[in-house]
């Protein structure tokens, strides 16, 4: 697969998966334009890309802040051809009677609202000319997920966001994915491992006894921007390891 000479914006691009995917495109020499809401995380980092790039700061609930981020992404590279909308926050564990109104709209506002933005101002750049878009959603977007109400349901919201996109731009030469990864290893994610064998419980969940890497995110993405997957369109890939299989298989023991 050859990505290369392609214009590829990654949202939520400065750690964790964003950053896998970044080095990912890097690496088959595609242009990348990198938009985070903190630029600090990049300078650790991405002086090592092999390709020409640029950093945006950019908070993708704000339509303004988007609008700008594509203007100075035509300005430098001339057009867009690829879209991962990474960006995302989580939310603490919170039982369902107990979710805050601003705590609600701050994740629906950011992971949903956010990924919708960003697809209506950079997709138009793409109608006609072609393109790819990846949404990353989640397993929390497929199966819910208890105490993470607003979580599950902003990335619930990210696989319809999807779908919509895939039929109404299809014909106009734009697909849409979306990814669902399960237990992933990143930055942030090392807080779920404070207590003793938290992290062996968890790889125990896992069929394939390991847990995800930002590597195994980036790779399934970097296919679905590619034409060798031009006839996929509208779907959500469950990357997990079989994690969400497991609730069957603890049934099965019953």
């Amino acid at each position: 697969m050859d990505n290369n000479s392609q214009v590829v914006v990654i949202t939520g691009a400065a750690q964790g998966i964003g950053k896998g995917i970044a080095q990912r495109f890097s690496e088959s020499g595609a242009k990348l334009a990198l938009l985070d809401v903190r630029l600090q995380p990049f300078e650790d980092w991405v002086g090592g890309l092999k390709t020409e790039f640029l950093t945006i700061k950019c908070d993708i609930s704000s339509k303004e802040d988007v609008l700008h981020a594509r203007e100075q992404v035509l300005s430098r590279f001339g057009c867009i051809d690829i879209l991962v909308n990474n960006a995302g926050i989580g939310s603490a564990p919170c039982a369902f009677e107990d979710i805050k109104e601003e705590d609600w709209r701050q994740t629906i506002d950011v992971n949903l609202t956010g990924t919708f933005f960003c697809t209506q101002v950079f997709g138009k750049s793409m109608l006609d000319r072609g393109g790819a878009i990846i949404n990353i959603s989640s397993q929390s977007g497929l199966i819910p997920s208890p105490n993470k109400g607003a979580y599950s349901v902003s990335k619930t919201g990210v696989i319809m966001l999807t779908q919509q996109t895939a039929l109404s731009w299809g014909g106009r030469k734009v697909r849409a994915n979306a990814v669902c990864p399960g237990i992933i290893e990143t930055e942030m994610s090392t807080r779920n491992y404070t207590t003793p064998n938290a992290k062996e419980a968890r790889m125990g969940l896992i069929p394939l006894g390991r847990i995800g890497t930002t590597e195994d995110i980036a790779n399934v993405v970097f296919f679905l921007a590619s034409p060798e997957s031009e006839y996929i369109n509208g779907e959500a890939i469950r990357i997990d390891g079989g994690f969400s299989l497991t609730t069957i298989m603890q049934l099965s023991r019953i």
